[in-house]
């Protein structure tokens, strides 16, 4: 039988860097779990429980991190197996590095420019993201249409905002590496196949209250102001051929892979996702067919359906 990791020299480095990143954060849940359990006292005035609070609180905030980044690995469509691999070898208290076949993976090209393959890591991140918002809008403003859902302009709004940055911030760093055209299909030359994995693996088979969750944290106007202001420290002239896939593009790609979604009804959406709430979602119990609500514009500054498409929403 061959290994878990087998296949993985093959991936770029920053997609091995996410299988690091999963198998640190499950190493450090360990750590947590084993070695930093709290000793009862009262000498503690504000009440002996608070510690022991305090120690579920850093392990369910480890859990949640992961996730996270296992969600990141699983849009690169990185195989299970491997994901998997790292999360378990971390929560047996072993770090990314310790064993044979992690020790010899290339987490960087010979003489890499560190400061390059951190820039990658961040637009891979940054596109992530960007095509995770185009989803959970889509599915927000769905539900929102057949009532689940409230209806919430201003962070419609300013989820638009934070897209907006995003692609700028993507667009930008991209130039300034000088991305080269392999590079570029590896981080956004998703297919449509794709797509429609990415939508049954997250916005389609959430709950009403994961997707109210992740539409709040995705439309948090701090987004925006962190990703300009990093992207106003780095700011190059330098243009491109290879533009990322503009957020009309990536909107449009994600209402298309929803519309596409169906689950079996005896099968479950992937990791673990309630099935319950993916069927309801999809209609694949009524066979109902998943649409954006008509009366809205795809992704609209205002809500004037008078809008015309080219005024630079985007820009």
């Amino acid at each position: 039988m061959s290994h878990p990791l087998s296949g993985a020299e093959e991936l770029p480095p920053w997609q091995l860097r996410l299988l690091e990143q999963v198998q640190h954060l499950s190493h450090a849940r360990y750590r947590t779990l084993f070695h930093a359990y709290p000793q009862y006292s009262t000498a503690h005035t504000s009440g002996p429980n608070v510690q022991l609070e305090a120690w579920r609180t850093n392990l369910r905030a480890l859990d949640d991190e992961r996730g996270e980044v296992e969600l990141h690995a699983h849009s690169l469509d990185i195989p299970q197996r491997m994901i998997d691999y790292a999360t378990e070898t971390g929560a047996r208290g072993v770090r990314w590095g310790d064993t044979p076949e992690t020790a010899r993976l290339p987490m960087a090209p010979d003489g890499a420019n560190s400061t390059r393959m951190h820039m990658l890591e961040q637009i891979s991140g940054d596109v992530w993201r960007l095509e995770h918002a185009a989803l959970v809008r889509a599915e927000y403003l769905h539900r929102v249409h057949t009532g689940a859902l409230p209806d919430n302009e201003p962070g419609e709004r300013q989820l638009h905002d934070n897209m907006a940055a995003l692609w700028r911030r993507i667009k930008g760093t991209s130039a300034l590496i000088d991305l080269q055209p392999g590079e570029a299909r590896q981080l956004w030359g998703r297919g449509s196949d794709s797509w429609q994995r990415l939508a049954e693996l997250t916005a389609a088979s959430y709950t009403d209250a994961e997707l109210q969750q992740r539409f709040g944290e995705l439309s948090w106007k701090g987004i925006e102001a962190d990703v300009s202001r990093a992207f106003d420290n780095q700011a190059t002239s330098k243009s491109t051929d290879l533009d990322p896939p503009t957020p009309w593009q990536v909107a449009e790609s994600a209402e298309k892979a929803l519309a596409a979604v169906s689950f079996a009804d005896d099968h479950a959406p992937p990791i673990g996702r309630d099935i319950g709430s993916a069927v309801e979602a999809t209609g694949a119990g009524t066979r109902a067919k998943w649409e954006p609500d008509p009366h809205q514009q795809p992704h609209p500054p205002d809500r004037d359906t008078g809008m015309v498409r080219d005024q630079g929403v985007w820009s």
